[in-house]
């Protein structure tokens, strides 16, 4: 989480939408090993597809890859290769959903609280009602309701499997942020989406 806030500093949102939430094929081929099943030809057609996607959403001159760009890129796909290790490794964990979006968002929160604090100023009085209903809403939802139904998908489902339902993600992000946010939707961003997406389906289709 940590990693996906400090993308948007360089990214707009529906790009670090686009970045983060490629989760699911990150989470596809971490899930290889363990299984001990090979790599089939529709899951290298569908990343392909995925690297498509992305060269075209970061192509051109108006959002190229440029210098300027790339931490916001390395800590995008940070944020969804360590979302994936952690959906991998934590499959078996014998914990209800409650219990482990408790553990995990406690002991997560410490170091971020530290960094925050460290090179940070917060400031609590500055915050406007506005703020503190979107932080609020930022606690309960996303946070909490969403990663506790996460969890429960988990404990029923093969982590490559239950990956598939965050592909709406990125077109929920990359619409809004057009919507509410201003953020360019053309030709180019449905393009790039049409081409992750399809990707993304392509590996888990089956699955």
């Amino acid at each position: 989480m940590g990693f996906t806030t400090l993308s948007l500093r360089w990214l707009t949102a529906g790009q670090g939408a686009l970045l983060v939430y490629a989760m699911p094929i990150w989470a596809t081929l971490l899930a290889w090993p363990p299984s001990r099943r090979p790599p089939r030809p529709r899951d290298a057609a569908g990343l392909a597809l995925c690297i498509g996607g992305l060269a075209v959403l970061f192509g051109g001159s108006g959002a190229g890859l440029g210098a300027e760009r790339l931490p916001g890129v390395v800590s995008a796909l940070a944020a969804a290769s360590l979302f994936a290790l952690g959906t991998v490794v934590l499959k078996p964990l014998p914990l209800p959903p409650f219990a482990s979006v408790a553990w995990q968002f406690t002991l997560g929160c410490i170091p971020l609280v530290a960094l925050g604090v460290a090179f940070e100023h917060p400031r609590l009085d500055a915050l406007t009602p506005v703020g503190w209903t979107v932080m609020a809403y930022m606690m309960i939802v996303p946070m909490g309701v969403c990663y506790v139904t996460w969890f429960a998908a988990l404990r029923r489902l093969p982590p490559e499997t239950a990956s598939v339902t965050t592909l709406l993600t990125p077109i929920i992000g990359v619409s809004a942020a057009a919507l509410v946010l201003d953020e360019p939707f053309g030709l180019k961003e449905m393009l790039a989406l049409a081409l992750t997406i399809g990707g993304l389906a392509l590996v888990l289709r089956g699955r």
